[in-house]
């Protein structure tokens, strides 16, 4: 075989494999938001349980049906009005949207969501609303599209995405272009 043969069976293969990684990384995001919903339902199912099964005493004190009804709350509002698009938006701006106290929405978020705090819920919506642009918009510059989330600086965009998805905001963007001939 000559050597231009092998390289273009090399580059082929090349291109097939990153296809192939392409398609990978696409499935494992997927995945990956799957399975952050599926933990959602189930931490909802579990505290349904519990309210239905047992613990009547903790049923009457506490306001557990308020929280799911919160937090079902905070998704509508968060998703209609993207108020986290906002540099300034922080928890203390998500608890006068909802009308409870910071320390209300702190205790919600430590109790009952896979985000700690409200602070971590909202640079989360930041990142799938900045995942959302780099497909829209795969020409925009990295501090355009962190500008355009709601991050006050392209290096917490950074953490937060490589935090959430594994993978750089570039390493994300590479996955969508075409690979080179």
């Amino acid at each position: 075989m000559t050597k231009d043969k092998e390289l273009e069976e090399l580059r082929a293969e090349n291109a097939r494999l990153t296809d192939e990684n392409h398609r990978l990384v696409s499935r494992n995001l997927a995945l990956s938001e799957q399975l952050d919903a599926w933990h959602d339902t189930r931490m909802r199912v579990q505290l349904l349980k519990e309210l239905l099964l047992n613990d009547r005493r903790r049923m009457a004190r506490a306001d557990l049906k308020d929280d799911v009804e919160l937090l079902a709350l905070i998704e509508a509002r968060v998703e209609k009005e993207k108020p986290h698009l906002q540099p300034d938006f922080d928890a203390e701006a998500l608890a006068r949207l909802l009308g409870v106290t910071p320390l209300r929405l702190t205790r919600l978020f430590r109790h009952n969501t896979p985000h700690h705090t409200p602070e971590d819920y909202i640079d989360f919506r930041r990142v799938i609303s900045a995942m959302e642009l780099m497909r829209q918009h795969p020409n925009y510059s990295v501090a355009a599209i962190s500008q355009d989330a709601g991050f006050t600086s392209v290096r917490t965009f950074q953490r937060r995405m490589q935090q959430a998805t594994g993978l750089t905001p570039v390493e994300y963007r590479l996955m969508f272009e075409p690979p080179a001939p």
